[in-house]
């Protein structure tokens, strides 16, 4: 017993000393990215920042999601080293997921499921003495707006026993819309909003915390543009606009929209129109902003699951879809290529030889990794994710519910 007993501790040991030795070599290559980073990103979105504070002790970042490139961001706007909560996906994206595991060793979370192991290794580390970043909508924003903040933040924040900062990007949307494609040539800036220390943060309410994020992370783009206008110029200011929308204003139809460089185009009524360099339509256009036509199309898809009365026949399908299940594990199996419809009450995914029905019910809660890729998780912890090489637009599925 008592040999067993010094094998584990000496094992023990020898992982602490293994996690030490990670822990340094992360914070090395955060001192040498920032250095080599900065120039290029300051030069790339013209972006424009504040140096945090010095912040006694562990700290928790939270901060609104407008690009891809939101870590490196924090990581010029923040000197100490931090570890980033990011999606899933990462760790399955080959050599750059390798690099990344081997740079940051990201945090990683599945999207479309509440994941609690990854709240339990962001505590481990906050408790431990590590600084961690996260973005508490999930997914970066079709309209411009920040999105959705769910209430267990505040619970997070509070188990903590760390300090809080919010952490505001602004010009983000317009550099880089979620719909885009490539980068436009504009300005973006990026500030700590607030510092809450632990003992501020024990008075309050794991609401009142919520709450507190939810205001400052708070962005609409529009109003900011409208405020302080900016020219983000570009090449292609409309091209992929169907990846985001796909309802025409004019004809009422579905996927008949395509994007050419600056113009937006609907193949069924002939519509057509432009985004200019501040991100409008025309005066003469049904929208003036993006986001209205985000209002609108919401709308169209609320309206069209609430007039559905018989559900057997699905609300829309796409053909060439593969469907693979992923464990936490990060392996990947491929279910099959088929056909994927969606009812008001169910997904099906159906090949030559096989039909998986996934119930709504089931399914708390749908994301999307970057354009074309649904994630979800259903019962009995379930990973899925859908993909498309050939559909345009896949985001009619989380408006409808």
């Amino acid at each position: 017993m008592k040999n067993e007993s010094n094998n584990l501790s000496k094992h023990k040991k020898n992982e602490e000393k293994k996690e030490i030795r990670k822990y340094k070599h992360h914070i090395r290559f955060w001192k040498f990215i920032r250095v080599v980073a900065k120039p290029v990103i300051k030069l790339l979105f013209k972006f424009e920042y504040e140096i945090a504070p010095t912040i006694k002790g562990p700290y928790l970042v939270v901060s609104n999601h407008t690009t891809d490139l939101d870590p490196a961001f924090l990581g010029i706007s923040f000197p100490p080293q931090m570890y980033f909560v990011a999606s899933e996906h990462v760790y399955r994206s080959g050599i750059l997921g390798a690099f990344l595991k081997w740079a940051f060793e990201p945090i990683a979370k599945i999207k479309g499921s509440s994941d609690a192991t990854t709240v339990l290794k962001m505590l481990r580390y906050l408790r431990s003495g590590k600084n961690v970043c996260l973005f508490p909508e999930g997914n970066r924003s079709f309209n411009g707006k920040t999105g959705n903040i769910i209430e267990s933040t505040g619970k997070l924040v509070k188990a903590s026993n760390a300090s809080l900062v919010t952490y505001k990007i602004t010009g983000g949307y317009f550099t880089t819309p979620r719909w885009g494609k490539g980068i436009r040539k504009g300005k973006v800036t990026g500030k700590v909003v607030k510092v809450y220390s632990p003992d501020e943060l024990k008075k309050m309410e794991p609401e009142k915390i919520t709450a507190l994020i939810k205001t400052d992370l708070w962005e609409n783009a529009y109003e900011t543009q409208a405020k302080n206008p900016i020219k983000y110029k570009g090449k292609t200011l409309a091209e992929s606009f169907e990846t985001g929308y796909n309802v025409c204003p004019k004809c009422k139809t579905i996927d008949n929209i395509t994007s050419k460089k600056n113009k937006i185009f609907c193949k069924n009524c002939g519509m057509e129109t432009i985004l200019d360099e501040y991100g409008y339509f025309p005066e003469d256009f049904d929208f003036k902003t993006v986001e209205e036509w985000d209002n609108f199309q919401e709308d169209f898809y609320k309206n069209l699951v609430d007039q559905t009365k018989d559900n057997t026949d699905s609300l829309f399908f796409d053909s060439d879809m593969e469907l693979w299940n992923f464990n936490e594990n990060h392996v990947e199996t491929c279910q099959g290529i088929g056909i994927f419809k969606m009812f008001t009450d169910r997904f099906v995914f159906e090949t030559e030889s096989k039909s998986i029905e996934l119930p709504l019910s089931e399914i708390p809660e749908v994301s999307i990794h970057g354009k074309k890729t649904l994630i979800f998780t259903s019962s009995g912890n379930i990973n899925y994710e859908l993909k498309s090489k050939n559909s345009q637009n896949q985001d009619s599925i989380t408006y409808a519910l």
